[in-house]
This record gives C-alpha cells, sequence and structure tokens, in this order.
C-alpha cells in the first residue's frame, strides 16, 4: 500500500505535520511518498516511511510541465489514499485522473472524502479511521545519524546543552553559572542531522520555532527564551539555584 501526501508550505509546515504523517504510515503499514517545495522538501528525510519526495512549489507558480511531471508521478505508483493539504482547480482536475480511490481534502471537488478547513493533523487522521497522534511520539532516526552526532559534542563528561542562535546571547553567563555542564550551538545541516543533535542532548535552550519543533519530535527537555530573558531565567525553569 502506498500513502501520498500533498503538502503546501515551507519546512516549518512540513516538520508540524511529521508526526501526524509517521503515525498514518505506521498504523497503516504503508509506505509514504511527499510532494512538496523543493526548499522543504529535507524535511522528509527524518521519516524512514518516505520513500520518495516528489518536488513541487504549490505556493510558486507551477508551470504546465510541472503539474504535468506531477500528474505522471502520482499516476505510476499504486497509491491506495491521498492527503491531500493543498488546494486549486489544477490540483483538482490532477487527482481526478489519478485513480486514486480515497482522496481526503479540505475542500475541492475531486475530493472523495472532506474535512473542514481548519482541520489539524489529528483531523485528518480521525478521517482516515486512525487515533491521534500518541502524546509520547518521537522521531526514530538511525543510528548512524545519532552516533555521527555524539562525536561532535564537545568534550567531557557533563550534561549537554544545546543553543540555538537566539538563545546564543546566554552562552558566556551559562558557562559561569554552570562550569560542568557542556555547551554547544545547534548546528547547521539537515533536519535528520539537527534532529540528532537534540536527540543526543540533554537541554535545548530556544525561542527558535524551528528548533522548538525539532525538540518536541525528538524528546529533549526545551527550555524555551523570550527576547530579554537572561541565564536567571533558564536556571529557574531548570530548576536550578
Amino acid at each position: 500500500m502506498r500513502l501520498l501526501l500533498l503538502s503546501p508550505g515551507g519546512p516549518q509546515e512540513q516538520l508540524a505535520f511529521v508526526p501526524a504523517a509517521a503515525t498514518a504510515a505506521s498504523r497503516l503499514a504503508t509506505s509514504l511518498q511527499v510532494a512538496c517545495a523543493p526548499a522543504a522538501a529535507a524535511v522528509w528525510g527524518l521519516l524512514p516511511a518516505v520513500e520518495k519526495v516528489l518536488p513541487f512549489d504549490f505556493d510558486g507558480r507551477p508551470s504546465l510541465a510541472d503539474w504535468t511531471n506531477l500528474l505522471g508521478a502520482v499516476r505510476e505508483p499504486d497509491f491506495q489514499a491521498c492527503l491531500n493539504l493543498a488546494s486549486g482547480w489544477r490540483l483538482d482536475l490532477l487527482l481526478s485522473l489519478s485513480h486514486i480511490p480515497v482522496r481526503l481534502a479540505r475542500g475541492g471537488w475531486s475530493a472523495t472524502s472532506r474535512v473542514s478547513a481548519d482541520a489539524d493533523p489529528d483531523a485528518l487522521l480521525a478521517a482516515l479511521g486512525l487515533d491521534p497522534v500518541p502524546a509520547d511520539f518521537r522521531l526514530t532516526l538511525p543510528a548512524e545519524a545519532l552516533a555521527k552526532a555524539v562525536a561532535q559534542q564537545p568534550a567531557g563528561a557533563g550534561p549537554l546543552l544545546v543553543l540555538s542562535a537566539d538563545g546564543a546571547a546566554l552562552e558566556p553567563s551559562l558557562r559561569q553559572r554552570l562550569p560542568e555542564v557542556r555547551m554547544e550551538r545547534l548546528r547547521p545541516g539537515s533536519p535528520l542531522a539537527q534532529a540528532a543533535q537534540l536527540a543526543s542532548a540533554d537541554v535545548l535552550v530556544s525561542g527558535d520555532p524551528w528548533a522548538s519543533g525539532l525538540a518536541g519530535l525528538t524528546g529533549v527537555t526545551h527550555v524555551a527564551v523570550a527576547p530579554g530573558d537572561g541565564p536567571d531565567a533558564v536556571l529557574q525553569a531548570l530548576g536550578l539555584p
């Protein structure tokens, strides 16, 4: 069985849908293909169930050739269901030609089943007859990615605290107050590499939505900071004097 996800938006929007996509693939025992903007495609490297990413910028100005290529891609595999988060008459026409029997969408005449326009990922799962995303959902990351992240950690035996760019200004004060704690910045890289870095750490200090979203998927303790927060706020959040 194959499941097709048509997912507009940038990396942050893709990240928000990762738990639901992983849950659907697992419970339906299916592989997954995702059509999304090329700039957001790397996010889906987080899920082993994603066998292919189809580059398509729903929010741009797709050409006729782009639509033709997408139609060819979605008609070739044996998709049993489609979760459509996009909209537009061209997309409805494409899906009507795809022969996918179950087409779940927030609107459009090609849908075989609809949910409300503001339906969240759990509502989409429910429309497929599936339970919500588990409260304890965590990404399953490759052992080699985790090993590489550990190899790049700073030396020492203390707990590891990661700071994203917006929390980096606190680093000098935190090092002075917490000399036994190892610290490093969230490294640039693929979503998979960053997720592995966080999964291998003990604490993330960040107010950045991207880093915070990854923290939620990996289970690392997350201390959210706002502009102007000082080291005392971080220490208090960690339960330290």
